[in-house]
């Protein structure tokens, strides 16, 4: 198990079109972050604070303008052949909107296992073996593996989306905006099966999402971003004393937790004339 660490990361983007001149656009400012294996961490923020740059620098889709990110403390943009493999294995994105991350024409179960045809040694059998295992883990059935996107409801198409990120057992998972889609029920739900797996198996996650109720419940530490800067790092049983304006906004924003009332007792039933 490595770590991974973002060290002093600066980025941002060229603003202008083709034919005029732009300026820079400055989305990350200074960022300095560890990721542990085995804990789940919340990034919270509002719109705009820099959450999804920061995941797709972790993920080593863009490489920053400054700084580095570090994977077994080599730096992601740098790394080829084996090594470069070995980080794609270890951390996996899912993100908020599944149909796109999947192949309107192929199976569920083709979908699910492409990591593992890319990024593993299994053969057929062991594929379609750790996908039906997958879908149970995520609370669906045997019968959807065959199933095509479309035939699944949201919530069981972004199931489907999380077990394609667990399939080849990678340290990380960053989960951006992954849940609010979904209904507060199943939200818990999935939260709870994740927890489950952190604890079985090790695997850390970073939950990015504006919800404090949602990292309140999932993660052991929240990291609060503000135009894109990290302002607070803390505890997240100490989540609801944040000092940052932003973090007391996101605080006032969640829904109020409505006290436990006994219901009134049944009427008899008066009878009919």
């Amino acid at each position: 198990m490595s770590q991974l660490d973002i060290c002093q990361v600066a980025h941002g983007y060229r603003t202008g079109g083709l034919l005029r001149r732009g300026g820079w656009l400055q989305v990350l400012d200074g960022i300095d972050l560890t990721l542990s294996v085995g804990q789940s961490v919340g990034l919270l923020g509002s719109s705009g604070s820099g959450k999804s740059t920061l995941a797709r620098l972790l993920l080593g889709l863009e490489k920053p303008r400054q700084g580095q990110v570090r994977f077994a403390g080599q730096d992601v943009s740098q790394l080829r052949g084996e090594p470069a493999r070995e980080f794609q294995r270890a951390v996996q994105l899912v993100l908020q909107d599944a149909p796109s991350a999947f192949n309107p024409q192929r199976s569920i179960a083709w979908s699910i296992a492409e990591p593992l045809r890319h990024l593993s040694q299994m053969n057929q059998a062991a594929q379609h073996k750790r996908v039906l295992q997958l879908l149970e883990q995520m609370g669906l059935r045997a019968e959807h593996a065959e199933r095509l996107p479309h035939q699944l409801s949201g919530g069981q198409l972004q199931r489907a989306n999380i077990a394609r990120a667990l399939a080849i057992s990678p340290q990380w998972v960053v989960l951006d905006e992954a849940l609010s889609n979904l209904d507060r029920v199943l939200q818990l739900q999935l939260l709870q099966r994740l927890d489950a797996l952190r604890r079985e198996t090790g695997t850390g996650f970073v939950l990015i999402s504006h919800d404090l109720s949602l990292v309140r419940y999932f993660c052991q530490r929240v990291v609060l971003m503000s135009e894109g800067r990290i302002v607070e790092d803390r505890p997240v049983d100490q989540a609801l004393a944040f000092e940052h304006p932003v973090g007391q906004q996101l605080q006032r924003a969640m829904l109020p937790e409505r006290p436990k009332q006994r219901l009134p007792a049944a009427q008899p039933a008066t009878a009919q004339a």
